[in-house]
């Protein structure tokens, strides 16, 4: 009898990543990317803003990013600096208003997980965000292949 594990009822993280691991190893795509999506909720800090809770998700993803890159944890000292000293909003504003994508922009695309990038997430909540961040992190999501999320009502 073989047993198959659900990540998405999974709740302890160490359990995921070894599921991960062997998803990975086996070349299951598909279950691979449920564990990091499942990864990336459980990394998450309990907020009560959805902006902020898609936020932590999309830091703990590009923190799983580094994680797989380097073969240890890593975290994104930098950005969780910035979003203590400017908060989830205006760090958000920021990386849509930058020029050029960040390297963790990059990585999540890469990886297939573009739907936790910051600019997904002022795509997704663009009426918490001005029309220029907005218009810019469209830009920089198109350029890059990745479809637009539906604005949340």
């Amino acid at each position: 009898m073989t047993v198959v594990l659900d990540p998405k009822t999974m709740t302890d993280a160490s359990s995921v990543r070894r599921l991960l691991a062997n998803a990975v190893r086996l070349n299951e795509d598909r279950i691979a990317q449920a564990c990091r999506a499942r990864l990336y909720e459980l990394e998450t800090p309990e907020v009560s803003d959805p902006v902020e809770k898609r936020l932590w998700q999309a830091v703990a993803a590009y923190e799983q990013t580094l994680r797989e890159k380097h073969g240890r944890k890593q975290p994104a000292a930098y950005t969780r600096r910035k979003i203590a000293a400017k908060g989830a909003v205006q760090t958000l504003t920021d990386w849509a208003l930058e020029k050029n994508v960040t390297p963790g922009f990059e990585a999540l695309v890469r990886s297939g997980s573009a739907e936790f990038t910051g600019e997904y997430v002022v795509v997704e909540f663009s009426e918490r965000f001005s029309p220029e961040a907005v218009t810019a992190a469209k830009k920089k999501l198109s350029d890059h292949g990745v479809e637009f999320p539906q604005a949340v009502k």
